[in-house]
Parts: C-alpha cells; sequence; structure tokens
C-alpha cells in the first residue's frame, strides 16, 4: 500500500476516535443543579426593569447565571412536557418572568408570594424574561 493511504487511513481513525469520545463526553456530562448554586438575589421587578431598560447590559449580568428571584405568582401552568410554569407578576400587566419548574412545586395559587432560583435564558422583547430549571426556594 503507498505510504500516503497509510498516513491518511491512520490519521482518519485517529479523528474518529476523537469524535466518539468527544460525542460521549458531550451526552454524558453532569447536569448543572441549580439548587446547590448560589443565586444572584433580585426581585422579578428588578429583573424585568434590568431587561426592559438595557437588554445588552442585562444580558451580561444575568444571561445563563443562577438567579434567585423573589415575586406573586401570576399563574401557573403546564407545558408539553408536563412541566410546572410559573408566571411572576411584574408592574407591567402585558409582561411577566415565565420560570419553567424541573421539579413540581406543589401547589400554587396567583396571588402567593414565592422565592425561586433559577438559570436566566433570555429576554423575549413582546413576552417575558424567562427563567429554567427553577426550583422553589419558599
Amino acid at each position: 500500500m503507498k505510504k500516503w493511504i497509510k498516513v491518511l487511513l491512520i490519521a482518519g481513525g485517529i479523528g474518529l476516535i476523537a469524535g466518539l469520545g468527544l460525542l460521549y463526553w458531550i451526552f454524558n456530562k453532569p447536569h448543572r443543579d441549580v439548587a446547590k448554586e448560589t443565586g444572584i438575589q433580585l426581585t422579578a421587578q428588578q429583573l424585568f426593569d434590568a431587561f426592559r431598560n438595557d437588554e445588552a447590559a442585562a444580558n451580561k449580568l444575568y444571561l445563563d447565571k443562577a438567579i434567585e428571584l423573589s415575586g406573586t405568582v401570576a399563574d401557573v401552568s403546564t407545558n408539553q412536557e408536563g412541566q410546572k410554569v410559573v408566571n411572576i407578576a411584574t408592574n407591567d400587566p402585558f409582561f411577566t418572568i415565565n420560570c419553567t419548574f424541573k421539579a413540581d412545586p406543589g401547589n400554587l395559587q396567583p396571588g402567593d408570594a414565592i422565592v425561586f432560583k433559577g438559570i436566566c435564558t433570555g429576554f423575549i422583547p413582546d413576552a417575558s424574561v424567562v427563567i429554567n430549571e427553577g426550583v422553589l426556594v419558599k
């Protein structure tokens, strides 16, 4: 066999093994546990105001970080995956903080005051600030 074919086969084999190793690592890395993280403490209104006033600055401060929010439940629903979605009220009746809980937060009713932690995943300008992986603190 020609030398360049052997080199090409060896390089391809090494690349394949490296790619499979990377895929294994990506799919088996540990998930983030928000309950064990220290969250940035804010009220729901403070977080909403930060995004409404300067989205770029708020993204730098809060995006993909653990946030501990306090606020009042506006409504509770269930998404397609069966997870509880809690909307937290702001001073603007058209905007909420939308939190998807990873575990059932129990029997929450509109008007309940709660404290929860979650990962801030961004701002939808015509709707809400989005929090995922929520866990109830109080």
